[in-house]
């Protein structure tokens, strides 16, 4: 995980990688911590797509101006869902700019994840990536969507 966080921050705004990092971790008390990365210039795109606005994303001034917009791109794009088919819902904590990324901060409150849908950026790139590491008691697993794969179950 570590090593693809490094080829991220390689790239630049004309990237030619199209890679999501979503960290989710269990903080106890039905809790779990969501963390969102995405090239800043992916999401204005798909934010102007989605929603018709023109935003820009390359300060922290920026996204708290855009929060809405961001936040509601993301949670049309990414859910989580119980066992029994329940969605578990996005709340927006906050977000940060980091070079030439986005960082998006949610919670999400429930036991557990049984399923994940993660379709953030295939209707722009036919090559996108979307990496998902969900972490509870120590157990780490990582999870891989693209445009072919948006929905998996956990074991």
């Amino acid at each position: 995980m570590q090593v693809l966080i490094f080829i991220i921050g390689l790239f630049g705004a004309d990237h030619g990688l199209y890679v999501s990092v979503t960290n989710v971790t269990y903080s106890g008390n039905d809790t779990w911590e969501v963390s969102c990365r995405l090239f800043n210039t992916d999401l204005e795109d798909a934010i102007r797509d989605f929603s018709g606005e023109s935003v820009s994303l390359r300060t922290d001034g920026d996204i708290k101006k855009s929060e809405a917009l961001v936040a509601s791109y993301i949670k049309a794009k990414m859910h989580f869902i119980t066992q029994q088919g329940n969605e578990l819902a996005l709340k927006w904590v906050s977000g940060s700019a980091e070079n030439d990324t986005v960082w998006s901060y949610f919670i999400v409150e429930g036991t557990s994840i049984d399923v994940v849908e993660n379709a953030l950026l295939v209707e722009l790139f036919s090559d996108q990536e979307n990496v998902v590491a969900i972490e509870r008691d120590g157990e780490k697993r990582y999870l891989r969507f693209n445009a072919g794969v948006k929905r998996l179950q956990l074991e």
